[in-house]
């Protein structure tokens, strides 16, 4: 927690040394090397331990997270099967945001983020908050992701148009310490009306914070991500206001009593799948992720040549993580680039385990490796600049595209999707769906697959795309920051009356 990872390794080495089948020893090491990007050595640490103990609790969830992370895909359908019993067994197997990435199922997603947060339950004492008369609605935003991350690039616009004559916004900041540099930390954190660095306090503490400053909603923009690293979960669970949501951050239930709401939208959400959220959901009209209106983007002249794109061939790409990679949709791609020749694939350069793991993989399916470009890390503006280079963004499934998503769209980069049943896999679709492109939202692998060969060899119909995508940037409200407060706040006073009128908890549609 200090970040003193070289120190932590010293140790967890000789602890090794002293005691070999020390269990704690090989996954506390594990977790230094993940946070250091050794994935593969922090694989090896995992596997180690699960030859002391296999039914140690989480372990098999840490090799299966460090196994998508480096595209190790040897045994995953067994890998799967095993961590689909024990949760079945009602066995605390992974961490719930592994569980996103590895299955399409919001019955086993519930599941595993109920066992999660059980363990907080255990450990904590919720407290019991009175909501306090005041002028305005004290609206408190809790993330560690306040900093040039995904998350602000999103959320930026919405914390600065929110009406301050209706409420008043504190933020509260659970990430490490920032770079003078990062502007967005910046921006965000002036957005607010009070901030505070909350980092360093227990849970109690920022839970006594939040009731001392009369925080009437806290809305935890993280729930479960971040593996719990940063997350402070357990203060949700103590209580920071009288009425908690889940936003945005965790694509998912946080399984847990002690949050009331989840933001959501009918896309992402639907009639029979509401049964496996813990929390009441506040349906948003539109899509549930919000955007900034205006985002820079680089002018840069730049030329497919500098990042090694070939000039004349359709250009297929993925700037997803490779975590979301998975054989299953990695087959389907392989045989779009087999049966289109004239094409190549632009991935994310994300870490050198996954990268030779991914050319390995598209070899094994008839793939030559010259067709698997990678493409380096950028500031956001310049990304922007360069992903106008990309023909057709080929989604990842079952945790799809979100905010990459939404950054192809701004674009006109065209995104191909495939809509499952958890909230994870459907966020593309509930873009799309947003911006009026249904016509990419397939419903299986044969008719994602079957779309992406029409693209490419459909001039006609590609055109037709790329006119109506650049069209509806404009004319939909997926990039209306301002529409999109109004009704989130819309949201947030339904549920504020609700509570003040000592009704229970029920949906509200805006």
């Amino acid at each position: 927690k200090l970040n003193k990872f070289d120190e932590a390794l010293d140790f967890h080495n000789k602890a090794i040394s002293i005691k070999p089948d020390d269990i704690y020893g090989h996954i506390f090491k594990g977790h230094v090397l993940t946070e250091l990007g050794k994935f593969g050595e922090a694989l090896e640490c995992y596997q180690s331990a699960y030859l002391i103990n296999s039914d140690q609790p989480l372990l098999l969830g840490y090799i299966a997270h460090s196994k998508t992370i480096i595209c190790d895909w040897e045994n995953f359908k067994e890998t799967i099967d095993l961590v689909k019993n024990c949760l079945e067994n009602e066995k605390k197997v992974s961490y719930p945001f592994t569980i996103l990435i590895l299955l399409d199922s919001p019955e086993l997603q519930k599941k595993t983020a109920e066992i999660w947060s059980a363990q907080f339950e255990k450990l904590y004492q919720k407290k019991n908050i009175i909501l306090k008369n005041k002028n305005k609605i004290r609206i408190g935003y809790y993330s560690a992701d306040f900093r040039n991350h995904a998350t602000s690039h999103l959320i930026a616009e919405m914390l600065e148009h929110h009406n301050k004559s209706k409420f008043e916004i504190f933020g509260f900041y659970l990430g490490r310490k920032i770079n003078n540099e990062d502007i967005w930390h910046e921006r965000i954190k002036n957005s607010f009306d009070k901030f505070f660095d909350v980092s360093s306090l227990t849970e109690d503490q920022i839970s006594e914070l939040s009731v001392n400053e009369e925080i009437d909603i806290a809305v935890d923009l993280m729930a479960h991500c971040n593996n719990g690293m940063e997350n402070r979960f357990g203060a949700f669970v103590i209580g920071c206001a009288p009425i908690q949501v889940n936003f945005l951050g965790y694509p998912g239930t946080s399984g847990a009593k002690s949050i009331d709401y989840i933001v959501a939208d009918k896309n992402l959400i639907s009639d029979d799948t509401k049964k496996f959220y813990s929390e009441k959901i506040i349906f948003l009209p539109n899509s549930y992720q919000p955007n900034v209106q205006e985002t820079k983007i680089s002018d840069k002249k730049i030329t497919k040549e500098k990042f090694g794109l070939p000039s004349e061939k359709f250009i297929f790409c993925c700037f997803n993580q490779h975590q979301k990679i998975n054989p299953i949709i990695f087959d389907v791609w392989m045989k779009i680039l087999k049966k289109n020749q004239n094409s190549v694939l632009w991935l994310l350069n994300d870490n050198i385990y996954s990268n030779k793991n991914l050319l390995y993989e598209g070899k094994k399916r008839g793939v030559d490796k010259s067709r698997i470009i990678f493409a380096n890390r950028l500031p956001l503006e310049d990304h922007l600049n360069r992903i106008k280079f990309g023909d057709l963004f080929l989604d990842t499934f079952p945790y799809t595209a979100h905010t990459t998503c939404s950054d192809a769209l701004r674009v006109g980069l065209p995104v191909l999707t495939l809509k499952g049943n958890s909230f994870a896999s459907r966020v593309a679709a509930s873009l799309l769906n947003t911006i009026k492109l249904d016509d990419l939202i397939s419903k299986n692998l044969e008719e994602y697959e079957a779309i992406a060969n029409k693209i490419i060899s459909d001039p006609n119909y590609f055109k037709k795309i790329k006119k109506k995508l650049n069209e509806n940037i404009l004319k939909t409200p997926l990039y209306n920051s301002k529409l999109f407060t109004k009704n989130l706040e819309l949201g947030y006073e339904k549920v504020f009356e609700n509570y003040k009128n000592n009704q229970p908890l029920k949906n509200f549609e805006i």
